[in-house]
């Protein structure tokens, strides 16, 4: 306590230093405080669901076909489910649907999780209020049943406990209320709506393409107790041998079962990114803590004649280090507070800024063990800042120390090596910090430049989705769409209209099997997969896609006309190199019995994001291939914000009871896609910033510490006829000599960084000559602000006065 009593007392003495060093600490703590806060929710934790590490995500994998995803076949879940009973406790399958709200107020498009019976007790989640599915209910004609989720009951039924037992409609259909889920039920079910019965029964899929093995459903399951993903993945290569011997003629029949642990599918690809971020403000982290042992070690060395004193009277150099210890770990524990502060004002700041990348209702305040590694940090910063420059002041010789009556010794020739050391250190680190964020920023900004092969401006689209219980067959279907696209176009506020399936960027881009010309049709699982776009007529024109060679479709290619397509250009070459796709043929169908000529190429559009390549896509009339839910798009020279009303009034004049959702302008979506790129690149550009401002702080602090040391000195230089030129060289050769050697050991140890960085990187190589060439003149230009206002100052010192003073 008397320890902790003086250090308090010594800091309140020189508030400068101690603001200086709480905030350069704080800043380095609380940006490691944040980083971990996400690491730990979003990494180590990303669900709640119980035991999840027992949780298991089968995969559907062919290499063949480059097709890798979460989508398997209801045929090879229900053959799965009975083979693979050993390894799994339970196994269940889900897929999203929708659904149309009507009969209590205005009609609403829900997000619907169709799962099996055992969904709930698999996940080890079960409703807060009612009961689960059973099994019969699960069963073709089973009862029409629904769950709610607990935010969707509070916000369309205002959480009322009567709903349980009422019939609430979808899809024209009265299904009854059974179960209320708890809040929050955790990603990645967490935007579903309502829960309903029947996998098989999905959407926009008819009966004979479910049973012929088209994936669309996500299976999840429980390892028995004991089991390994090893022997979870013996058995589905059984499973596979078997299916692919029974089914030889399912579209999946080649498809391999892949468990893989579930939490590590939701993360996997935020890994490299979060490893990233940790490394960059530990960099930060460890340049804060060396400018503040560099101030550190400088306030102790003025304080020689004091430890001096201390030592004559009978205080021992265990004690000396103690007491200087005692004051480092002091404020750097009130910066481990201010630290937990910024931390919670920042993670405020990055749930507004990555809402739209985040599970919804995910909470970001700082967790157990962020503020449990917070305290170890900042035990650990204390003793790393206080601990060389104690040992060091506490080195004194007593006579010599006593006899100077003036000033304090400059710390010797290894004080003076340890700061300069530092001060490399914190160049070299920021160096390093500086070219990666170059790196990013560069990356980010080509990437934002890439032609996304689509006009965005002014364009928005709304999905809408027919109840097959009303709009029964595909021409009516087709009719729907078409009268509202109609309407529409009859608007003076709007260009053109159309609908698709395959709205770019959106997430919903399906792949279908295909056959070129009159080639033999080979067996289905060995077809090679495009990407599926159903549009109507006009599509190119509202989205702005060039056409590159023929015609886009007409209200002539209708059901019952020669089945015509279009592909993209990328797509063209691939098939036809050399020569016009025109004229040649597509076929689809189980059998390929269904013949489409290309009539048109369009330019490449990046459907699946402005970083990957453009896919195959082959586009076909949605009057000729029917679908009951696409997104309704539309083009006007106004505010595409404005397009929300009118597309809903569209809908509404054709079908009063048809809701729209997911409303979103393409501007946004072109935007979002973009989002988690741009908060990476803006976060390392800011934390390079500070890095940058701490090492000029830190060249600056040595600079002026060692003017005025060496005081006495520059007086004699300047009374023997020294320029006040020659003074400011002699400073500032100082200064950028270490500046020079820490450049040097972080342009090195950037360039053996840098290729950690290749997998975040689009079109920049990890050794771009330009980023490492500005990183240099930035720096250069920084450090000699830096070293100007303590040379400045050595220039005016009066040689009269200096010699006074020794």
């Amino acid at each position: 306590m008397h320890s902790l009593k003086t250090a308090f007392r010594s800091l309140l003495k020189s508030p400068g230093f101690t603001a200086v060093a709480v905030l350069t600490i704080a800043v380095g703590i609380g940006a490691n405080t944040t980083l971990f806060t996400l690491f730990d929710r979003l990494m180590l934790n990303p669900v709640s669901f119980p035991e999840p590490s027992r949780l298991v995500a089968v995969w559907a994998v062919n290499n063949e076909r480059q097709f890798v995803a979460p989508a398997i076949s209801w045929p090879r879940f229900e053959e799965l489910h009975r083979s693979t009973g050993s390894v799994f406790e339970s196994l269940t399958t889900s897929s999203f649907d929708s659904h149309t709200l009507t009969g209590n107020g205005e009609p609403e498009q829900v997000t619907v999780l169709r799962v099996t019976a055992d969904f709930f007790s698999t996940i080890g989640i079960k409703p807060a209020r009612g009961r689960a599915f059973t099994r019969e209910e699960d069963l073709p004609n089973g009862a029409a049943v629904v769950i709610l989720a607990h935010e969707y009951w509070q916000t369309r039924f205002g959480g009322r406990e009567s709903i349980l037992g009422e019939n609430i409609m979808l899809s024209g259909t009265p299904h009854q209320v059974i179960g209320i889920m708890p809040p929050r039920l955790g990603n990645p079910f967490v935007g579903a709506q309502v829960f309903v019965p029947r996998v098989f029964e999905v959407g926009g899929l008819q009966p004979a393409q479910i049973q012929a093995g088209a994936g669309y459903t996500q299976a999840l399951g429980r390892l028995r107790p004991g089991v390994t993903l090893e022997q979870a993945r013996a058995a589905c290569a059984a499973h596979d041998r078997a299916y692919r011997e029974q089914f030889a003629s399912r579209l999946d029949a080649d498809n391999q079962m892949d468990p893989r642990a579930f939490t590590e599918t939701l993360v996997s690809g935020l890994r490299p990114t979060m490893r990233m971020m940790l490394g960059v403000v530990a960099f930060v982290l460890l340049i804060a803590c060396a400018n503040v042992a560099s101030l550190f070690l400088g306030r102790l060395s003025a304080r020689q004649k004091e430890i001096a004193v201390r030592q004559s009277l009978g205080a021992t150099r265990g004690m000396l280090v103690r007491q200087f210890l005692v004051e480092s770990l002091l404020f750097s524990v009130v910066a481990g507070g201010l630290g937990v502060l910024l931390a919670i004002w920042s993670l405020s700041g990055i749930r507004s800024l990555l809402a739209n990348q985040l599970p919804p209702d995910t909470q970001l305040g700082v967790s157990l063990p962020a503020l449990v590694a917070t305290v170890g940090v900042t035990f650990l910063v204390g003793v790393l800042i206080g601990l060389f420059p104690a040992w060091q002041a506490s080195q004194v010789e007593l006579t010599e120390t006593l006899k100077d009556s003036s000033r304090g010794s400059s710390g010797g020739p290894r004080g003076k090596r340890f700061r300069g050391a530092l001060v490399v250190a914190e160049v070299a680190l920021s160096v390093a910090l500086l070219v990666g964020s170059g790196l990013l920023l560069a990356s980010f900004l080509k990437l934002q430049r890439t032609p996304p092969g689509f006009s965005p401006r002014g364009v928005a689209a709304a999905f809408v989705g027919l109840p097959n219980t009303r709009y029964r067959t595909g021409a009516e279907q087709a009719e729907f769409f078409r009268a509202v696209i109609e309407r529409l176009q009859s608007m003076p506020q709007i260009e053109s209209a159309a609908a698709v399936i395959g709205l770019p960027l959106s997430g919903n881009l399906p792949r279908a099997p295909y056959t070129v010309g009159t080639d033999a049709a080979l067996p289905l699982p060995q077809r090679p997969l495009a990407g599926l776009r159903i549009v109507t007529p006009g599509y190119l024109k509202t989205l702005g896609i060039p056409l590159r060679e023929g015609r886009d479709f007409t209200d002539l290619d209708r059901q019952g006309a020669p089945g015509v397509c279009l592909i993209n250009e990328s797509f063209a070459r691939r098939l036809f190199p050399g020569q016009s796709a025109l004229g040649k043929v597509i076929r689809r169908g189980r059998d390929a019995e269904f013949a489409h000529e290309i009539v048109g190429v369009v330019a490449d559009v990046r459907s699946l994001g402005l970083g990957q390549p453009p896919s195959d896509e082959v586009f076909y009339p949605l009057a000729q291939l029917p679908r009951p839910g696409l997104a309704i798009v539309a083009r006007t020279a106004g505010d595409a914000a404005g397009l929300q009303a009118i597309i809903r009034s569209a809908v509404a004049s054709v079908d009063r009871d048809q809701p729209v959702s997911f409303f979103q302008t393409m501007e946004n979506l072109l935007q979002q896609s973009l989002g988690f790129q741009r908060i990476v690149a803006s976060l390392t550009t800011l934390f390079a910033g500070i890095a940058l401002v701490l090492a000029a702080v830190g060249l600056y602090s040595v600079l002026a510490y060692s003017v005025a040391q060496r005081t006495g000195e520059i007086g004699i230089r300047m009374a023997l006829g020294a320029a006040r030129s020659d003074v400011v060289a002699m400073i500032v050769r100082q200064g950028l000599g270490l500046v020079a050697i820490g450049l040097g050991v972080g342009l090195a140890g950037a360039a053996g960084l840098a290729h950690l960085l290749s997998t975040l990187l689009y079109e920049v190589r990890p050794f771009e000559p330009a980023v490492y060439a500005v990183v240099t003149v930035v720096f250069a230009v920084v450090a000699v602000l830096a070293c100007l206002l303590p040379s400045w100052r050595a220039s005016r010192v009066d040689p009269l006065v200096a010699l006074r003073t020794e």
